[in-house]
């Protein structure tokens, strides 16, 4: 009897594993193994989970890189200005090594398009040799080993927090589809928040060498351009994120200024020639730059911001040529001057 009531009890929970197994795979909140089936919709919320799963199964002709400067962006704003169907491939802080890892996955499962890849300064400085995706990440979501599936088809967190989540956000709470991994919902934009969130530096320390900087920003840029000329049939739309005043000021006083124009001037130089890229500078834009209340912290901004920045580029403004970008360096170098002696105490 002791006998039968263990094959029972093995069996049992045989089963219930199945079943849990079977429920995570038809639901697939993150997108692991198919598109939302039927009704259900692409809930996208998790970035570090969710973007491999999107970006092997979904349908799309079109990539939205960068870090979080660029989550607030609809995908339906460049669908419509673009004419393309279009999913995002965010990695938070992301630094060059990072994103180049998902732009990569994505052209090797789809002939892209057009690729918008918002080029953040700071990605431009990290670590060229960065290896991802890291121990940090949800690895079994990233491999092609189908045995560490096991992590995600058995997992509590998803069968009691996620599934349902997926089914509120469907059928409760209209979620909208092109509004995916965006933070700016939860988040209020204002001068106070601005400065609230600003931590000056007390000292203002030498600027940084150019043997500090300049063989990152170069590894990076290398990065970029391998990118860009083995995909010659890929337009890359590459645009530069306006960061606030205060962001420039940090630059000021931390001794980065010039590794920072440095960043711009080389990526410029190196990218503009080639047939495939076009790029937007928007940092030098006054009217956004300096008004704070279009920001929460140095370095985000209002979704306002990020649509306007859509729209520029469909009308080909801020578009930067190997003529003029020179001119709009200089006009960015002249404003960092501005804040340097008209912003001397900001948290006043």
């Amino acid at each position: 009897m002791y006998e039968k009531f263990i094959r029972r009890f093995f069996l049992a929970a045989v089963v219930l594993l199945l079943l849990a197994a079977g429920l995570v795979f038809v639901f697939d909140p993150f997108f692991h193994y198919h598109e939302p089936l039927g009704p259900l919709k692409a809930v996208l919320t998790k970035k570090e989970y969710q973007v491999p799963g999107t970006l092997r199964n979904f349908s799309y002709d079109s990539v939205i890189a960068g870090s979080s400067t660029a989550e607030n962006f609809n995908n339906r704003w460049f669908d419509e200005a673009f004419g393309t169907q279009s999913v995002k491939a965010i990695k938070s802080s992301g630094v060059t090594a990072q994103l180049d890892y998902y732009v990569r996955l994505a052209l090797q499962e789809r002939e892209l398009k057009y690729v918008f890849y918002s080029l953040d300064l700071f990605a431009l400085s990290g670590d060229p040799e960065t290896e991802f995706p890291d121990e940090s990440m949800p690895l079994y979501l990233y491999d092609d080993n189908p045995f560490t599936d096991v992590k995600y088809l058995l997992n509590k967190d998803v069968i009691f927090e996620d599934i349902p989540y997926l089914l509120a956000e469907t059928f409760l709470d209209d979620y909208d589809e092109g509004a995916s991994y965006n933070w700016a919902q939860y988040h209020t934009f204002s001068r106070s928040d601005a400065l609230a969130n600003y931590g000056r530096p007390e000292e203002i320390s030498p600027e940084k060498t150019e043997g500090e900087y300049r063989p990152f920003i170069d590894g990076n840029v290398d990065i970029l351009e391998r990118m860009v000329q083995e995909n010659p049939d890929t337009v890359f739309y590459i645009f530069y994120p306006p960061y606030s005043l205060l962001w420039w000021d940090n630059m000021i006083r931390s001794g980065q200024l010039e590794q920072s124009l440095y960043a711009a001037r080389a990526s410029m130089e190196r990218l503009l020639g080639y047939e495939n890229v076009r790029m937007y500078y928007f940092q030098n834009e006054e009217d956004v730059i300096l008004d704070l209340d279009l920001y929460m912290d140095p370095i985000h901004f209002n979704e306002d911001i990020n649509r306007w920045m859509v729209e520029e580029m469909a009308q080909g403004n801020y578009r930067l040529t190997p003529e003029n970008y020179r001119k709009e360096l200089e006009k960015m170098e002249g404003i960092a001057e501005r804040i340097r002696t008209d912003y001397d105490i900001l948290t006043d």
